[in-house]
């Protein structure tokens, strides 16, 4: 499947910045040393179950993070939090960041239990993870589910199996056994990049395959590139080239043409910059390639190539970034969650109102692109593809269609001011050079 890349790396870099306190670990159920977590994979991104405080949830299991996030996307029946104040964090750009910190709170995830779990609650973002997945997602999971486990992640299965400390299974003989520096709760891994040794952080919730910080002049000669909008964090988008690289060299697996993105750097949180040796992230567009077992306490991770390990990568030929539109379903005007916090320091019942509804809207059109070069525009609702009216598609496979092969026809039949209007697209990489561009 050809999917959609979303790029949502870095997100909430602030909040493991912040002075963190001490949490108790999730544990196995009584006379349990074993669990397995069904994920749903899309975008390349894993998106897990998990309860907190009883309350029915979806979060992105992102190795990227430290600190469990909860996002302002939906609203949420009858949570409840506990013990919480108000944070005033900068962001990029020195704008400011309310969140909430939230500590005593149980989570449970595939049956693992923390019972004393600190969770952020970011307040006020201008971007919806959501509505770019066409799922609901409630938040992020990271260091805290990984550090005390071993976790063996089996893409193609969708499925996780954790193990006590320790573990070893003998059927990972047959894997590539890789180093990992554990750097504040975040896993960095080396690899050569066009034969030049690199460190990168391991994230899984990045969907793209690379990232790095500085240009290869010589790769973007070679192949071209064309600029685009990359990600989001909670303070602003962030924008930077897209090309490919002719060699990457990940654990002993040698990709060709893989590619990559250099994001702008005045657009990056400055304390990501600062992190001495690290080069860029690799992320899940390539990971999901592999069976990864993590672990934290041995600095240890172990790969075995899947089916997909020699699958081309795709760009988006259209220049089209969609989102599933979401409307809020109380205005929430006198914000009672803030004033619950005044009151009592307890919050009973948060409205986190974000509610999907099937309506495709255009977000983003590239410049230049099939897409631009045809009229279609921002905020454009796209009502029909070939034919087919868009209430019948998910997101994803909407998505798909715009990673097909060179030249493919889409006809596109969008509303713009109650103005129902027919375009005629041809897909065509996005790379000035693209003899070897899939």
């Amino acid at each position: 499947m050809r999917l959609f890349t979303l790029y949502i790396s870095f997100l909430l870099l602030m909040f493991c910045c912040s002075k963190a306190t001490a949490q108790s670990n999730f544990d196995f159920p009584v006379e349990k040393k074993k669990a397995k977590i069904h994920f749903e994979l899309i975008n390349n991104l894993m998106i897990v179950p998990v309860e907190v405080n009883g309350a029915q949830l979806s979060f992105l299991l992102d190795t990227g993070v430290r600190e469990t996030v909860l996002f302002n996307v939906k609203k949420v029946d009858s949570i409840t939090l506990l013990n919480t104040r108000l944070l005033k964090i900068k962001g990029i750009n020195d704008e400011e960041i309310q969140a909430l910190k939230s500590e005593g709170n149980t989570l449970k995830v595939g049956g693992l239990v923390c019972d004393n779990h600190m969770v952020y609650v970011a307040l006020n973002q201008n971007e919806h993870l959501s509505s770019y997945l066409g799922k609901e997602i409630h938040g992020i999971l990271g260091y805290h589910f990984f550090k005390n486990f071993v976790v063996e992640v089996l893409y193609q299965s969708q499925l996780i199996r954790v193990f006590p400390e320790e573990t070893y299974k003998r059927r990972w003989n047959s894997f590539e056994k890789v180093s990992l520096d554990i750097i504040k709760g975040k896993p960095f891994v080396n690899a050569k990049v066009n034969n030049r040794k690199v460190n990168l952080l391991l994230d899984t919730g990045m969907s793209d395959s690379l990232w790095m910080f500085d240009v290869d002049v010589n790769s973007l000669q070679n192949f071209g590139y064309y600029e685009d909008f990359l990600g989001m964090t909670i303070s602003g988008e962030i924008t930077g080239k897209r090309s490919k690289i002719e060699m990457l060299d990940f654990v002993g697996q040698v990709f060709k043409d893989v590619k990559i993105a250099y994001p702008y750097k005045e657009q990056l949180p400055p304390e990501l910059l600062e992190q001495k040796n690290r080069a860029g992230s690799i992320g899940s567009e390539l990971l999901k390639r592999f069976t990864i077992v993590l672990d934290y306490n041995n600095e240890k991770m172990y790969l075995k190539p899947n089916k997909w390990i020699d699958e081309p990568f795709y760009y988006n030929k259209t220049g089209i970034i969609l989102r599933q539109d979401g409307e809020a379903v109380e205005a929430n005007k006198n914000n009672p969650l803030l004033k619950s916090l005044e009151q009592n320091n307890f919050i009973s019942y948060v409205d986190l109102s974000y509610l999907l509804s099937p309506e495709f809207v255009i977000d983003h059109v590239r410049k230049n692109s099939p897409a631009d070069l045809v009229g279609l525009q921002k905020d454009d609702k796209l009502i029909e593809v070939n034919g087919t009216k868009t209430f019948r598609y998910k997101l994803k496979a909407i998505n798909s269609l715009f990673f097909d092969e060179e030249n493919k026809r889409l006809e596109l039949k969008v509303e713009r001011k109650g103005k129902k209007l027919i375009k005629i697209i041809y897909l065509k990489s996005p790379l000035i050079k693209n003899a070897l561009v899939n």
